[in-house]
């Protein structure tokens, strides 16, 4: 009962701050109308044509020449104009000189490594002046790899043979096979929405602050109620009032601005959740850590843009926003999941993305409890 209390009371608080309140509404909502207007063209397709490939097929055997075959598929002909070389380092160069936007490259352990049940891995050496050209190569790549899995698999299953093999290759798709893509104005509604859930820590923050380092916290040392109890309270508090405020964004941009969040409000929900948790834990964690809010503040106000930036929040940079580095922070996950979900991607990839989230922030919780106990004891 005493965490529910808190967490009520918490939430009565935040809503009752109407200058926090609007600039956690208000500045995404204005950012997102800047960015959206000022970089609309870099989001406008129209026309592209045939996206040229250069080809190279090491192995040659039959568990690669399924995706020789799959390259003649009149479709995949009408958006990829296929051509071959006789050497990797002949199609690299190409690439490299803007002759072609990507070579996809299969090397001569592909068979083996299926027969073997190893992963087969499609490789792809991509021109980084068209991000939008690499998402097309990588989504044919990946409708091609989710038939093979579904194929292998019935395969392994009845004990049949097939000449499709598993790919490790990128899930995350933001091109999806029937074209749809992202909007100026959808994808700045998506990764303003996680940017502000981040400087959610703040919040975080200030209730650690109120709670055991104020002359709050003196009272509450007098009580009978455990330092766990009073955690609980204050970060459920804290993830209703981000999600109150995301709610807001999400109605908000979805019929003011007309921003396209898909069909699946579960997912949406779900990231908002894990966002609101991690970044309430991100907070207390560096409240924990430092004993002074004004630092604790300080580290969200420079780690929050620097996650934001390599992400893509802000624009995308080549190498960087679509790197591995990128993939692993929650800003990346979450966007990547919500994308996923609003232009066709893979539902599963995406709750995938919400459950890591979810760990991140209990691990911090587990560390930020320790340390609150060792300050308090």
């Amino acid at each position: 009962m005493n965490a529910i209390y808190i967490a009520l009371n918490v939430i009565k608080i935040n809503l009752r701050d109407k200058k926090t309140l609007l600039s956690m509404v208000l500045f995404p909502m204005i950012l997102i109308i800047i960015l959206g207007s000022a970089l609309k063209s870099a989001f406008s397709v129209e026309d592209l044509g045939k996206t040229t490939v250069y080809y190279l097929n090491s192995d040659n055997k039959q568990a690669s020449k399924s995706f020789d075959e799959f390259l003649k598929n009149k479709q995949i002909k009408n958006i990829l104009d296929v051509k071959s070389v006789k050497t990797y380092s002949e199609g690299k160069k190409l690439v490299s000189d803007g002759k072609a936007t990507a070579m996809i490259y299969i090397d001569d352990n592909y068979t083996e490594n299926y027969q073997n049940d190893k992963k087969s891995k499609i490789q792809v050496y991509e021109n980084q002046k068209s991000a939008v050209r690499n998402g097309i190569v990588k989504s044919v790549i990946d409708s091609y790899n989710d038939a093979a899995n579904t194929i292998m698999t019935t395969a392994k299953l009845t004990k049949g043979r097939t000449n499709y093999v598993e790919s490790d290759n990128v899930k995350e798709n933001y091109i999806s096979v029937d074209g749809k893509s992202p909007r100026a104005i959808d994808y700045y509604s998506v990764t303003m929405l996680i940017l502000i859930l981040m400087y959610g820590a703040n919040y975080g923050a200030a209730e650690i602050q109120n709670l055991y380092y104020d002359h709050i916290g003196k009272r509450i040392k007098s009580t009978g109620t455990r330092t766990f109890e009073h955690l609980v309270g204050v970060v459920f508090g804290v993830i209703f009032t981000l999600l109150i405020q995301s709610l807001v964004l999400v109605v908000f941009t979805k019929y003011a601005y007309g921003a396209n969040w898909g069909d699946n409000p579960l997912i949406i929900v779900g990231v908002m959740a894990a966002m609101s948790i991690f970044s309430t834990s991100m907070g207390i964690l560096f409240m924990s850590f430092t004993g002074d809010d004004k630092k604790a503040s300080g580290l969200i106000g420079v780690i929050t843009p620097i996650l934001t930036v390599i992400s893509g929040g802000y624009f995308k940079i080549p190498g960087l926003s679509d790197g591995v580095l990128a993939k692993c922070i929650p800003n990346g996950m979450a966007q990547s999941a919500l994308f996923n979900s609003v232009y066709g991607g893979s539902i599963s990839s995406a709750w995938q993305s919400v459950g890591i989230i979810i760990i991140m922030a209990a691990v911090m919780l587990s560390v930020s409890s320790l340390i609150a106990r060792r300050r308090l004891a």
